[in-house]
């Protein structure tokens, strides 16, 4: 009797558990055939199988691809929210497709969480919709740290920099702005844009040769860095630092040797010492058996655990409950900590990150180094690079 009282009890806790978790489905889109995309959907999902596994939410997880085009994103996104009928969304990678999408969003009303688009542009699109949680920093945050390490390389006597950068919204949307920031530094500027996707930059790069600038500075994405290594070297372009601002780095990048010296900025690395980016790493290494360097994984994976945070808080996977739940949460993750404000700008209600997650670490000996603030590095810039 005693057996089978053990027994019993033990499947009325099983069952209690089952009942007391909430159950959500979840659309993610994403540009799953990039690096940065794969490795979002690595970190959400991650996030979620903890999530359930904790018995705190049972996450169904419903992932669509963008294919990082606007023509793409609106109705996989319709399919997400009348095919499927999600109501919370995490996606957002790449900011072209997110100001796309910014009109179904409105018109369907979900609780929206963007990964990435750091565009001005989709701030302002998105601008008075209060379902809108946006994680990523802005550009505008983006500037900021790019400019103390540009003032930093004044310092170190550049003086010229050309900036190479895609014609979309995420390379185009705060250009006039940086340049007269870059020239009142005391830099001199020349910038011209390139047609996103296009691979080929011979002719832009040939034309930067006359201007021998000091800093060769592209905005773009991560199928555009090796193209631009390798051609700045062909046309014998010789600038002191080539610099990229990509939200993922391709695959590989770093056994190329045309990476070597190539700087970048990041919000995370495995390397970061904090605790919850230690456990993180542990957990992505033990469910995918390797670790990633992508910030991306880290980002989809704070997500989930933010929205889990809420719909535990609200005892809900009801939308308006989860949004409510959600402002109010304060998490330690990866990057640091996170609690949502208003903007710099004021027009998004409800922002996660700003510059502060921002560093700048350098392609040495195949592999990332962080070398920038200084008082944070692993090794010191190798300024200049050679190239």
């Amino acid at each position: 009797m005693k057996k089978l009282w053990v027994l019993a009890s033990t499947a009325v806790a099983v069952m209690g558990l089952s009942l007391a978790q909430t159950s959500v489905k979840v659309g993610v889109i994403l540009p799953l055939s990039t690096v940065g995309g794969k490795a979002a959907l690595n970190g959400i999902q991650l996030a979620a199988d903890e999530a359930t596994a904790a018995g705190k939410v049972r996450f169904e997880i419903v992932s669509v691809d963008d294919g990082n085009a606007a023509d793409k994103a609106v109705p996989a996104l319709t399919k997400l929210l009348t095919v499927d009928k999600v109501d919370i969304v995490i996606g957002g990678l790449g900011s072209g497709p997110t100001l796309a999408m910014a009109g179904p969003v409105k018109q369907y009303k979900p609780l929206f969480l963007a990964i990435g688009a750091a565009s001005s542009l989709v701030e302002n699109a998105f601008t008075g919709y209060d379902d809108f949680f946006h994680f990523h920093p802005w550009d505008y945050h983006n500037v900021a740290a790019a400019m103390d390490f540009f003032k930093y390389l004044y310092g170190q006597g550049a003086r010229k920099i050309a900036i190479l950068y895609e014609d979309g919204p995420f390379g185009s949307a705060g250009m006039p702005t940086y340049r007269k920031l870059l020239q009142d530094a005391g830099y001199e500027v020349q910038a011209e844009p390139f047609k996103t996707n296009s691979g080929n930059f011979t002719a832009i790069l040939t034309r930067f040769k006359s201007f021998q600038p000091d800093i060769l500075y592209w905005i773009g994405y991560d199928w555009d860095a090796l193209p631009i290594a390798t051609q700045a070297r062909q046309v014998g372009l010789k600038p002191k630092l080539i610099y990229g601002a990509p939200p993922a780095w391709p695959i590989g990048f770093d056994k190329n040797p045309n990476s070597n010296d190539v700087v970048g900025m990041s919000a995370w690395l495995p390397s970061v010492s904090n605790q919850e980016s230690r456990n993180f790493v542990a957990a992505y290494k033990k469910k995918y058996g390797e670790v990633t360097e992508e910030y991306m994984a880290p980002m989809g994976y704070t997500i989930v655990k933010a929205l889990t945070a809420a719909i535990t808080a609200a005892g809900s996977a009801e939308k308006d409950k989860v949004a409510e739940a959600l402002a109010k949460v304060k998490l330690n993750t990866p990057f640091g900590p996170l609690a949502f404000k208003p903007s710099d700008t004021g027009k998004t209600k409800y922002q996660g990150f700003d510059s502060s997650i921002w560093f700048q670490f350098q392609y040495l000996g195949g592999a990332r180094r962080q070398v920038y603030p200084v008082q944070g590095a692993a090794r010191p810039i190798r300024y200049p690079g050679s190239y």
